[in-house]
């Protein structure tokens, strides 16, 4: 008999707030920029650590997998997983629709625009875990194009001041996409305009009718495993040229890519006179339905991202318009929050007037920035205001990574007693900026102690109602009361197996069978475990509602939320844990799934109980698809005893053979008596049918290449996922530790480091199928008492100078072996020295600033490779490509097309000798700074002589490019 639950309702009304894209009255830096690591603090950069960049016009028209930095680490390999149709009895609240698109705009695991990698050594970063209620992961921050140098990067400096370029084109971190698909989730890159490229530089057609940037995008988009693009429209254009533009946008979606444009420029059936013009105050999708379809053409861009805070009438058109088109607004029409600008200040929201009877949105839903959670920690709850600073870097710091995930469960799962605040005054009439000790004190008790529980958000019934007043423009607003509130949760788990360790994807250690297997930290969202599905749905018996605390336990070096024994992670960097005083049965639902029983279907359920001895009992809770308002109750023996390790249980499912799980959950029941601080952590949920073959050990293991640094890259065959979902990378040393180094699915993997290794290390690869289970290892080894190290490189122009240390082994000869990272050109620079030699020169015939890789190699007697390391550097820079490009005059002045050349930083121009000035007087133009499209001139025709500088102070010969007739 389905037992009665009570639920705590905590009557004070939670409070996020929202505002719009576009910069208005008061400019509101709500979040601070990543501050890199610094040389010897954790996570700094590797030497060869890969990276992702930005892209311009010209990059993307050469654009070759080949030469593309990085390409090879780059590549999203998780295919995108299908989710479950919708079953409203196991949702959260059954009124709600799972065709209510949702998207998030928003930064990966922070806003890097130098140095964004897909996995590295440290904790404090932003790693999404809510892909339930999503359908679009979104890339937005800017990134930094090749090749400039680290050193243009000035952390304490706003970023209006960068003395680089953005691309108009940033890739979703191919980490974040794997992450998205396994959990059945689209990433988009993101195509802003305007940057110091525009618009009329990419939309144009060539000889052939074709549009070659829409099909190079298209290219990158699936040579790289991303779903499509979002185009941030936001540059003011001629009515003539709107047609073209979807007709440019039509041109991607028609070779089966998604692509989201930003409703600026105005372009709908009954508005021509005003097409392109821009407009942030109307959000009726009808002055912009051109956009997604014209009555009479085929569909161009899949959905719309309105401006927020739209009327109800509003919504209304948006709703007609889409109807009218035969196209379905939840799918094509995303009403959207700017959660970045305004956070939790509590003001402004534009959501509740998308609402039906049902409070269920009649368009999709989309925000902005919500990545704050982790950016914005220093500025809305510390009151950090001015430019960044390593002084107020708390998001990067493990210890205040428990505020962090606090906020996010808010923003996500949604609070009912979540306080509101802000640094600006403009939001709040207190500020945090002045708050005193005790009042921030105060604050953070509350960020940490709000109930984030998604069916009480979910079943809010004010969860549609504005708040009485209205904000400083005197509209109307609502506290945020959490995406649960309005989009249901979806799921992919299906088929006969599933399990998960609960790892969110970084840790403070790595354990393996729950032993610390590395002791670093370590963030890599490739290997994040699907999360719950509800974080946390917990119900209780007790006359009070109180319940058990739920959290992610990252072990003894995390400084958690509330006290509890530290145990970490069974296999990963953290597990499940519930604390607190059990004073009545206490139920957690966890996942929401559609699993088939069969006959040979088990559960197996691994847990560490550090509380005493006592009666309790935890038992499987599973609801099944044919009776969702039941619980079936597997009781776990031996439960309420204290372990000193981790203990698994097996449980047998054949009685429920022939049905589905649909949800699953645990719960924990004191029985006779009240049992105070009582603790369980769980390490490992898993159900499987035995129907996972059994793996082999994987094929093609092998060393690309291994750096004087202890970096290395390896590789291997790829299994299709449906086999395997993931590879573990581990290093055995010769006393025998094991040491876990990473994991990915992927056919490559970056070893950051081996921990200064002095003899023989063993790299040994295994894989990982559906049920959890390893497959034996691939084993490669690395002597590193026989190989050449302490190699320097002096990069002359023309050669390099080199030395080493050569090890105590018999050798013959020595060979230097030089190639160009990522270039076309495929030479091989190569010198051979007597095998007591300790230094010498390689001739290099490029002076390009180039990446390079130097192998040495020691030689046998038959010219065979007994060792061999590898040193990378760039080639010295001595010359400056010329500009290749045009000039067109318009009245007055010259537009001079981008510089095709990669090599250039500042440009200079002349016009019969005069120089000509830029921004602020300057006498050349900045890359990405200055724009190139009003230059001044005189006459109507003419020559102007363009001088480029590359990175290093390099002038390119002189160009003379005439305009005019």
């Amino acid at each position: 008999m389905e037992k009665v639950r009570k639920i705590m309702m905590v009557m004070v009304v939670a409070s996020m707030l929202v505002t719009t894209m576009l910069t208005n009255t008061s400019v509101v830096f709500a979040g601070g920029d990543t501050l890199p690591p610094r040389e010897g603090e954790q996570g700094y950069k590797g030497d060869n650590q890969p990276s992702i960049h930005g892209y311009r016009k010209q990059d993307i028209l050469d654009f070759s997998p080949e030469t593309d930095q990085y390409y090879d680490f780059m590549r999203a390999k998780v295919p995108l997983q299908e989710r479950n149709e919708s079953f409203k009895a196991t949702q959260a609240n059954p009124m709600l629709d799972q065709e209510v698109n949702s998207l998030t705009l928003a930064g990966d695991y922070g806003n890097n625009f130098f140095n964004s990698y897909q996995y590295n050594d440290k904790f404090a970063q932003n790693v999404f875990n809510y892909w339930q209620y999503l359908d679009y992961h979104a890339s937005w921050h800017g990134m930094v194009t090749e090749p400039a140098p680290d050193s243009l990067f000035v952390p304490d400096a706003p970023w209006w001041e960068r003395k680089y370029e953005f691309g108009v084109l940033n890739l979703p971190n191919p980490a974040y996409t794997n992450a998205a698909h396994k959990n059945g989730v689209m990433t988009l890159g993101c195509v802003f305009f305007p940057r110091t490229e525009h618009t009329d530089d990419f939309v144009y057609k060539d000889e052939n009718g074709r549009f070659p940037l829409a099909d190079k995008l298209v290219e990158i988009c699936k040579y790289y495993g991303f779903d499509g693009y979002f185009v941030n429209a936001e540059e003011r254009l001629s009515s003539s040229f709107m047609p073209v533009y979807e007709e440019f946008i039509r041109a991607m979606t028609s070779q089966g890519i998604y692509v989201q444009v930003y409703a600026s420029n105005k372009y709908g059936q009954n508005n021509e006179s005003s097409w392109g013009s821009i407009n942030y105050y109307n959000k009726d999708a009808t002055e912009f339905s051109n956009w997604v379809k014209h009555p009479d053409r085929d569909q161009a861009a899949s959905s719309l991202y309105m401006n927020p805070d739209p009327s109800k009438s509003m919504v209304d058109g948006s709703v007609s318009v889409m109807n009218s088109l035969g196209l379905d607004p939840r799918e094509t029409v995303f009403n959207t929050l700017e959660a970045g600008q305004t956070g939790f200040s509590g003001k402004r929201g534009s959501i509740y007037n998308t609402l039906d009877e049902n409070l269920v949105p009649r368009t999709g839903i989309a925000h902005l920035g919500t990545e704050m959670v982790w950016s914005g920690i220093d500025e809305q709850a510390f009151g950090h205001t001015g430019n960044n600073s390593y002084n107020d870097n708390r998001r990067g710091n493990s210890e205040y990574q428990k505020y962090i995930f606090a906020r996010e469960r808010t923003w996500w799962s949604g609070s009912m007693d979540q306080p509101y605040y802000s640094n600006d005054g403009n939001y709040v009439s207190h500020p945090t900026t002045d708050y005193s000790q005790e009042e921030r004190e105060e604050l953070l008790e509350n960020i940490l102690n709000a109930t984030t529980n998604p069916y009480l958000t979910a079943n809010n019934p004010d969860r549609g109602n504005p708040d009485e007043g209205s904000d400083l423009e005197g509209k109307s607003y609502q506290s945020w009361p959490g995406l649960a509130a309005f989009i249901s949760e979806r799921s992919v788990i299906d088929g006969g197996n599933f399990y998960t360790n609960f790892n969110t994807g970084h840790g403070m250690q790595y354990y393996v069978d729950g032993e610390v297997s590395n002791d670093n930290e370590w963030a890599n969202i490739n290997i994040q475990d699907i999360l719950p599905t509800w974080q946390w749905w917990i119900e209780s018996e007790s006359e009070d509602g109180e319940t058990l605390k739920v959290d992610f336990d990252y072990g003894e070096e995390y400084d958690s939320a509330f006290e509890l024994n530290q145990i970490g992670g069974y296999n990963g960097g953290s597990s499940l844990v519930v604390k607190g005083d059990l004073t009545a049965e206490n139920f957690l639902r966890l996942y929401k799934t559609d699993i088939d029983v069969s006959k040979d279907s088990k559960a197996y359920v691994t847990y560490y109980k550090s509380s005493e001895t006592d009666g309790t009992e935890m038992s499987l809770g599973l609801i099944f698809e044919d009776d969702p308002e039941k619980v079936e109750y597997i009781k776990i023996p031996s439960s309420g005893a204290k372990t000193n390790h981790w203990k698994t249980k097996t449980l047998n499912l054949q009685k429920y053979k022939g049905r589905q799980i649909a949800a699953i959950g645990f719960s924990f029941d004191p029985k006779k008596d009240e049992v105070q601080d009582y603790q369980m952590n769980i390490g490992e949920i898993k159900i499987t049918d035995s129907s996972c073959e059994k793996l082999d050990a994987p094929t093609g293991f092998k060393i690309d290449k291994a750096f004087d640094t202890t970096e290395m890259y390896v590789s291997w065959d790829l299994e299709d996922y449906s086999k395997v979902q993931k590879y573990n990378v581990y290093a055995e040393y010769s006393d025998g530790e094991e040491v876990y180094l990473g994991g990915t699915y992927d056919d490559k993997y970056y070893i950051k480091s081996l921990y200064n290794p002095t003899e023989v290390v063993k790299i040994k690869l295994t894989a990982v199928g559906a049920d959890g289970i390893e497959s034996p290892s691939a084993t490669i080894e690395r002597d590193y008492s026989e190989v050449i190290n302490n190699i320097e490189v002096s990069e002359n122009e023309g050669y390099l100078d080199v030395s080493w240390n050569n090890p105590n082994v018999s050798h013959s000869s020595i060979k230097a072996e030089v190639i160009l990272n990522y270039s076309d050109n495929d030479s091989k620079y190569t010198e051979t020295f007597d095998e007591n030699a300790t230094q010498g020169t390689i001739d290099v015939p490029v002076t390009d600033g180039g990446q390079y890789t130097l192998r040495l190699s020691l030689l046998d007697s038959d010219g065979e490779v007994i060792s061999y390391t590898d040193h990378s550097g760039l080639l010295k820079d001595s010359y400056s490509d010329v500009y290749e490009g045009k000039a067109i005059y318009n009245y007055g002045s010259v537009k001079l097309t981008g510089p095709t050349s990669k090599d250039w930083w500042h440009l200079y121009a002349t016009q019969d000798g005069k120089t000509i000035k830029f921004k602020n007087g300057a006498e050349y133009a900045t890359r990405g700074v200055d724009d190139l499209t009003n230059i001044r001139v005189s006459g109507y025709s003419g020559e102007i002589e363009v001088i480029l500088e590359d990175y290093n102070g390099n002038l390119s010969e002189p160009v003379k490019v005439p305009f005019g007739n």
